[in-house]
């Protein structure tokens, strides 16, 4: 009598759709998400919230939590994270994954255009007339959030279907950057929770139309590689 066989390892085209079937619902869930705390702020409806977490954050302040999460923001606003996406890239170009490397680009890119434009769009004010003041532009979504997310998840993403970097780091820096850069912004009195959490939303939709332009690149090497198989 014959041993059983083991579980056949999937082909490529069962991680293919894998992997679209994981974008396509992150993507989903992001905008239907959005679209909820988009409606919510339009309609004035969110004060409890906002209002609720404000107050515990202020019964909860620290000299020495607020000088860290001061540098958290600062270090975790557009501009430095859109360095950490360039230097995600070159990365990538200098393993000789070039096409790859072009995901990474797109994603700050596209965030920053989500933000502006949505920023503008809504034209909420911030939680305090000096928050206004610092930061001088409107308060939902947050640009730390949109920003952190779009470009922490996609810089993740790819850098873990590249083999780069195992499964508990991508999860932490793709997870764990977002979640304290968005928590900076609500410690500080610069944004309103759904100003986060919108933001939050904004970024992984950025974050999974980046991986799927990945995953399009992807396919479409593995066409001109027969023999290859897809990761």
């Amino acid at each position: 009598m014959s041993a059983e066989r083991g579980p056949e390892a999937p082909s490529g085209r069962d991680h293919l759709l894998r992997n679209w079937t994981a974008i396509v619902a992150f993507a989903v869930i992001a905008l239907l998400a959005f679209a909820a705390l988009g409606a919510e702020v339009v309609e004035r409806e969110t004060s409890a919230l906002d209002l609720g977490v404000r107050a515990w954050v202020h019964t909860h302040q620290s000299p020495a939590l607020s000088t860290f999460l001061q540098t958290v923001s600062t270090y975790g606003s557009v501009t430095p994270l859109a360095f950490v996406a360039i230097a995600g890239a070159l990365y990538l170009v200098y393993r000789r994954r070039y096409l790859v490397a072009l995901p990474v680009l797109v994603a700050p890119a596209l965030g920053v255009v989500a933000y502006l434009t949505l920023k503008n769009m809504f034209a909420r004010a911030r939680p305090s007339a000096l928050a206004y003041a610092v930061e001088g532009t409107y308060s939902f979504p947050s640009a730390h959030a949109t920003s952190s997310s779009a470009i922490c998840c996609t810089l993740a993403y790819v850098f873990w279907r590249e083999h780069l970097v195992n499964d508990t780091i991508a999860l932490l820096f793709g997870v764990g950057v977002p979640l304290i850069v968005g928590f900076s912004r609500l410690y500080l009195d610069v944004h309103w929770t759904t100003d986060v959490l919108g933001g939050w939303s904004a970024g992984v939709l950025v974050a999974a139309l980046s991986a799927a332009l990945y995953n399009s690149i992807r396919h479409l090497q593995a066409r001109r590689q027969p023999t290859g198989e897809l990761k």
